[in-house]
């Protein structure tokens, strides 16, 4: 009996299949013990991937899905966000190398958004002495196929990269930067214009110039201030006015704040500080006690960027504060010795007894007050805004609540009660003078952003 023509074809197409993962599972077999017994390498190549910054966003999905397509090579990313609006790229190789130096890298992708019309990436290997690029149009309304074309050029530049030299990109031809204006020369007749060659007339603008050419002039001073400006400080000291209530008696008492910080990384800050509190005077007419404060402070917060180069810090403060109460001279003293006055019966009772019966009547005098320190711990959850004035100056301002861990001792001279409040609100404003360095490279498999 004939078999069908479609019975037999699919017969054919499913025995292929068959051996196909037949095949695939011997092989396998085969090269996981060899894998295996391969060593891993000390480390992946680490690549440095800085994103300029586009209109409507598009630099951050540019950004995204490059990740995406070089994550699955086998390296290391490095991400920077250099803040100018468009590369320079008169000066892209010089600081190319510089990244590639502080990183340790293979080399740097640089992506360009910046044009509403075209994407471009720019490759420096390390050490270098040439740059590579490629341009992709972007065509009304296919701003996402741009996108995946860029990306998958980035992925395969990557993977070039990891290997060692960059091959499937073209050489980018930088022109010389402007040379410094001299003085004019003397008027002379100018010769004719060298006749250019006549271009076809359907060609388009890449077709007339293959070659890529750099902007042209140097860098704006606005966007180099932008360009220092955007790194947060590593290692900061801080000036400024704080205050909090305290007690009744004290119910505001102001400082001058002082701190030193530290970020061992980007987006965590440590912090050790003093605030300088001037004595108050505390207490009635008849005994007064002077109430000094020293607190020492400690703080950990989590660092957020934000847009316009603020940033918010965000987390808690623990205070060590010691109290000193020290009785002042005169008034306390004299509360102390004078018996206290008998009223007046209020129309009926006893006349108050005379003067010589008051020793009989309070034989046990108090002993006059000591000084008396103690020492307060309190944490407070505290929200501190960063503005920055210049590359190194920033305005901080600082809001918290402080809550009181332990409380002074009431065991003591009445005339040295002191009742503290329990809850307390903190403000401060200060400037943060801050010195920036460069963050250390992330660890193996992580994305820095």
């Amino acid at each position: 009996m004939p078999v069908p023509a479609a019975s037999l074809a699919l017969a054919l197409r499913a025995a292929r299949t068959a051996a196909s993962a037949v095949a695939g599972t011997l092989l396998a077999a085969v090269a996981l013990p060899a894998a295996a017994a391969e060593p891993r390498a000390a480390g992946e190549p680490v690549l440095v991937l800085a994103a300029f910054p586009g209109a409507g966003g598009i630099d951050k999905r540019a950004l995204d899905l490059v990740v995406a397509h070089i994550r699955p090579v086998g390296v290391r990313l490095q991400i920077v966000r250099p803040g100018t609006p468009r590369p320079v790229l008169q000066t892209l190789l010089p600081e190319a190398n510089a990244l590639a130096d502080t990183w340790d890298a293979r080399g740097v992708l640089w992506i360009d958004a910046g044009s509403s019309d075209e994407l471009a990436l720019y490759v420096v290997e390390r050490d270098g002495e040439q740059i590579y690029g490629r341009r992709i149009p972007i065509l009304p309304g296919q701003s996402a196929t741009a996108l995946e074309s860029l990306a998958n050029i980035a992925g395969a530049v990557a993977e070039e990269l990891r290997e060692g030299h960059v091959a499937g990109l073209a050489e980018v031809k930088v022109a010389p930067a402007p040379p410094a204006p001299a003085a004019p020369p003397e008027p002379a007749a100018a010769p004719e214009p060298a006749a250019s060659p006549a271009a076809p007339a359907n060609a388009t603008p890449t077709d007339a110039a293959p070659d890529l050419q750099a902007p042209a002039g140097p860098p704006s001073p606005s966007t180099r201030a932008r360009r220092d400006a955007s790194p947060l400080p590593t290692f900061a000291v801080l000036a400024g006015y704080t205050g909090a209530n305290f007690s009744s008696d004290a119910p505001w008492q102001s400082a001058a704040a002082v701190r030193a910080s530290w970020a061992p990384v980007d987006y965590a800050v440590l912090g050790l500080g003093y605030e300088l509190m001037p004595s108050t005077s505390v207490g009635g007419e008849q005994s007064t006690f002077e109430l000094s404060r020293h607190p020492v402070i400690t703080t950990g917060q989590v660092r957020l960027r934000l847009p316009l180069g603020l940033d918010l810090q965000l987390g808690a403060r623990a205070t060590v504060d010691i109290v000193e109460r020290v009785p002042e001279e005169g008034t306390t003293q004299q509360a102390l010795t004078e018996p206290p006055p008998f009223p007046p019966p209020p129309g009926h009772g006893p006349p108050p007894p005379p003067p010589w019966r008051w020793p009989r009547m309070f034989p046990q005098q108090l002993p006059p007050p000591e000084a008396r320190t103690d020492v307060l711990v309190s944490v407070a959850p505290v929200a501190e805004l960063g503005v920055p004035l210049t590359g190194w100056l920033r305005l901080k301002t600082t809001v918290g609540v402080d809550v009181l861990l332990t409380k002074p001792d009431a065991a003591v001279h009445p005339a040295l009660a002191l009742s503290a409040d329990p809850v307390r609100i903190l403000a401060g404003v200060g400037l943060e003078l801050g010195l920036a360095l460069p963050a250390s490279p992330a660890p193996a498999g992580m994305v820095r952003k």
